[in-house]
């Protein structure tokens, strides 16, 4: 078997025309243009794209039926992004529900593609639980074509991506089979997303970035999280901005450790592509992993958060910090408004307009033939798609339920209409009678709060007081149903 080409087999400005190609500065056209000057006997422009480009099974380590993981494909809500994001997670094999330190792997400008997916595994074989989110899920996900994958990512939006990757990583830690500490290590773009996310997420325990953008100087005063850092030596695009960063990062007072390896080019570690160097890329992934069992593993068990406690009810009296609220049951409540209270309007709407592929949640209570009779209806906004999505009981009446799921399909039915419901674990048959009551909503503001509102609400005792975490309400004494 001949042995695989490396960055040495080319010439270095082939090897810069490469990178501005997978960055999207040049296109495939411009590239083959340029590089025919590199062409040879028997390798035209066109081949040397093919002989720089991934070869994913020649870089597999980690057989994707490999009897010592459990592999799941799975959604996460993301509200503020794209609604729902797909996914690969990666555990250890009999770990059942044991709480593993987890990570996010984050993939370069292609999507989740199959060397992304061989780096979840490998770091499930170290113990960690990994999840590897698939930024193209909005555009039907990595499309199996490195070129394809390419042009996809230059149209997300990258405002919502950002608060996908966000999401992901809140939601990856608060998984009931997480330890409650969390790492992320993203490669390229996915380099710049570590960089992102260790200024907006201050819980993250460890951040480790190959070869990634790094964010404007000022945001450095935001990373709380330690991170490590590998560069590539030959890779000007990446690291011209490294410099002012990195003095930003020190007068931040953050901790922080940067390697540069020798004679490398950017995507060093990835083993697919002639980029590779098996050397550096062997020291990097022996300091992620040390890293990431230094700062994961055998640390002191997080704080147990507050209790949260839902309550309903009518507003007695609003003051700028506080509300008084008579609770459904008839107990008088006072509660602190924090400054980054989170309001929502729920208003109505008809039954009309749910229809097959609607995102719903309905609270429900159960009928003889095995279906069940809807309480109430809110159908979620598309950017609320996924959230909480599944079936469980409900504390509004006894023996009430509350399914979050898809709309498979509407029927008419005797006494109203009857709502397919599909989720990730079942399925759900609603009759819906008329009169329901049918809502949704939207983000509002504190003029929602006046007395006689009808509101539902979360909440938590911080600081020794009651204190709202969220808050929905009607407008105009428009009643909550639940």
């Amino acid at each position: 078997m001949p042995s695989r080409l490396t960055a040495h087999d080319f010439d270095q400005e082939l090897l810069i025309l490469f990178d501005a190609y997978v960055h999207g500065s040049l296109d495939r056209r411009g590239f083959l243009a340029q590089a025919q000057k590199f062409a040879k006997v028997g390798m035209t422009a066109a081949g040397l794209l093919a002989a720089l480009s991934p070869d994913f099974a020649a870089g597999q380590q980690i057989p994707a039926n490999d009897a010592r993981l459990t592999i799941e494909r799975l959604g996460y809500p993301s509200p503020a992004g794209s609604g729902t994001v797909n996914g690969y997670l990666a555990r250890p094999a009999g770990s059942g529900s044991a709480k593993l330190p987890a990570v996010l792997v984050i993939h370069e400008n292609r999507g989740l593609n199959p060397h992304i997916e061989d780096i979840a595994r490998r770091l499930a074989l170290d113990g960690f639980m990994a999840f590897a989110p698939d930024a193209l899920t909005p555009l039907g996900g990595y499309p199996g074509d490195e070129q394809k994958a390419v042009a996809a990512f230059a149209t997300l939006d990258q405002t919502k991506t950002r608060e996908d990757f966000v999401a992901a990583a809140r939601w990856l830690k608060a998984r009931s089979d997480a330890s409650g500490t969390l790492g992320v290590v993203g490669f390229c773009y996915g380099g710049g997303i570590v960089h992102l996310l260790a200024t907006l997420l201050p819980d993250l325990n460890a951040g480790v970035a190959f070869y990634g953008n790094a964010p404007a100087p000022e945001q450095a005063v935001k990373v709380k999280a330690p991170l490590l850092v590998h560069q590539a030596a030959v890779d000007d695009r990446i690291n011209a901005a490294w410099p002012a960063y990195e003095a930003a990062l020190k007068a931040a007072g953050a901790k922080y450790t940067v390697y540069q390896y020798a004679g490398t080019q950017h995507g060093f570690n990835n083993d697919t592509t002639p980029r590779y160097d098996a050397a550096a890329a062997k020291l990097a992934w022996e300091r992620t992993l040390a890293f990431f069992k230094s700062n994961l593993q055998n640390l002191p068990a997080p704080a147990v958060a507050p209790p949260t406690v839902r309550l309903r009810g009518t507003l007695q009296s609003v003051t700028p910090d506080s509300v008084t609220l008579k609770t459904r049951s008839g107990e008088v409540v006072v509660l602190a408004l924090p400054a980054d209270l989170m309001v929502n309007e729920v208003y109505p709407i008809a039954l009309a307009d749910i229809e097959a592929g609607s995102f719903v949640g309905v609270g429900g209570l159960p009928q003889a033939d095995g279906s069940r009779r809807a309480i109430a209806v809110t159908v979620f906004p598309e950017s609320a798609r996924g959230t909480g999505e599944g079936h469980r009981p409900f504390d509004l009446a006894p023996q009430s339920t509350m399914t979050n799921a898809t709309v498979a399909d509407v029927a008419k039915a005797p006494d109203g209409q009857t709502l397919h419901l599909k989720y990730k674990e079942g399925e759900q048959t609603v009759v819906v009678p008329p009169g329901t009551p049918i809502v949704t909503f939207r983000p509002g503001d504190r003029s929602l709060l006046v007395s006689g509102a009808s509101v539902s609400l979360s909440a938590q005792v911080l600081d020794g007081k009651p204190t709202v975490q969220r808050i929905s309400a009607g407008r105009d004494g428009f009643p909550l149903p639940y």
